[in-house]
């Protein structure tokens, strides 16, 4: 019997929750970083508008801020991540005692046996998806499948606010094609030995 394994990763998260109590920052660009004073360090997170204008993970400020003049730049505020984690926990732990977080903002869930009082993987990854947004006011993605690297694969492949299966039947579709580089674990120095091996994506890995 397959298992049932979800990967929870909530979105921008950082910068969502310290976008809560700020209704003037809705509808702007922010992003979560360094001291912005000094123009130095590097984005943490950046919220969905940010995205828009190119604003990536891990970058300069001073980068973030030539693509993105009105970048709102906020500091970050680990107290207040750690509290909004611990309640988003919480909630998955209705659903299952095997929860092995993956930071403050990701999560793998085992929620095999769990499916005969919520629903498939599916329809759990759903209600805490519909449950997180209401009760802790974030999103979230949710990648479904019966492995841990594919539920992780799944929450990445579409984001914000989302739940993508990925079964037996169909993640060769959805997963082969893909660079090797949205594999976890796989970074800049990985993705360069796989190249001179003549490995540029997940299916070539695979064979």
């Amino acid at each position: 019997m397959d298992r049932h394994i979800l990967h929870s990763d909530l979105n921008g998260f950082y910068a969502a929750v310290s976008c809560l109590d700020r209704p003037d920052l809705q509808e702007v660009p922010v992003a979560v970083g360094g001291n912005p004073e000094k123009r130095h360090g590097i984005i943490l997170a950046k919220n969905e508008i940010a995205k828009g204008y190119g604003v990536i993970t891990g970058e300069a400020l001073w980068q973030a801020r030539d693509k993105c003049p009105d970048l709102v730049m906020l500091p970050p505020d680990y107290p207040k991540y750690t509290e909004y984690s611990r309640q988003v926990r919480k909630i998955y732990y209705r659903y299952t005692p095997f929860v092995e977080p993956f930071g403050l903002d990701e999560a793998w869930l085992d929620v095999t046996g769990s499916t005969h009082q919520f629903g498939s993987g599916m329809d759990i990854a759903e209600t805490l998806r519909q449950t997180i947004k209401e009760e802790v006011g974030l999103t979230v993605s949710i990648g479904v499948s019966f492995n841990k690297i594919f539920a992780k694969f799944g929450s990445d492949y579409k984001k914000p606010d989302a739940v993508t299966i990925i079964t037996r039947d169909n993640y060769k579709d959805l997963v082969w094609n893909s660079p090797a580089s949205s594999l976890l674990y796989v970074g800049r120095a990985t993705k360069k030995k796989l190249f001179r091996y003549g490995i540029e994506t997940i299916g070539e890995l695979a064979q």
